[in-house]
């Protein structure tokens, strides 16, 4: 049975908006940040996308409140990782309140600095392009400078659960 569909005139609260958005089957990623004192920082993200291809830019987005918010702002470059089924433990990892989150994963650094995790599908190496308000989040864009690709099945999040995409 379908929920009904809320109509124009209630309002929408961020809990129906949470809701529906979980009805959108994303990909897994894990963005990542050389510190400025060259210690990698990362965290779980799903709000991910390719925004162009020339040049080539792609955009996520952090809440407000999050902790590292401002060294986001001030990283000379970041990484995003697109994750495999295989690093789902990862994704739990960097959602969680550990503070050394690179401790038990592998990974270097790439070619323009920031790091990158080993196995990820993708890894793509980014230069700032744009910041945008988005209510309670920031909207980062990136112009993407080098992309790494690995074999596998990728890491999938869809109505609140972790799982993996198998393409069928």
């Amino acid at each position: 049975m379908t929920k009904p569909a809320i109509s124009s005139d209630q309002s929408v609260t961020s809990a129906a908006l949470r809701g529906a958005m979980g009805q959108y089957l994303t990909g897994v990623t894990i963005v990542t940040v050389t510190g400025p004192d060259n210690v990698p920082y990362g965290l779980t993200v799903n709000s991910f996308n390719s925004v162009s291809l020339t040049p080539p830019l792609i955009l996520w987005s952090l809440d407000n409140r999050n902790d590292n918010l401002a060294l986001f702002k001030g990283a000379r470059g970041f990484a995003v990782n697109i994750l495999s089924a295989d690093q789902l433990d990862l994704c739990k990892v960097f959602s969680g309140a550990e503070n050394n989150r690179f401790a038990n994963c592998d990974w270097h650094f790439g070619s323009y600095g920031q790091p990158l995790l080993a196995e990820s599908l993708v890894s793509l190496e980014c230069r700032p392009w744009a910041k945008y308000d988005g209510g309670d989040h920031t909207i980062f864009v990136g112009e993407v400078m080098s992309i790494k690709q690995c074999d596998g099945k990728p890491a999938a999040f869809y109505n609140g659960k972790l799982g993996q995409y198998d393409g069928g």
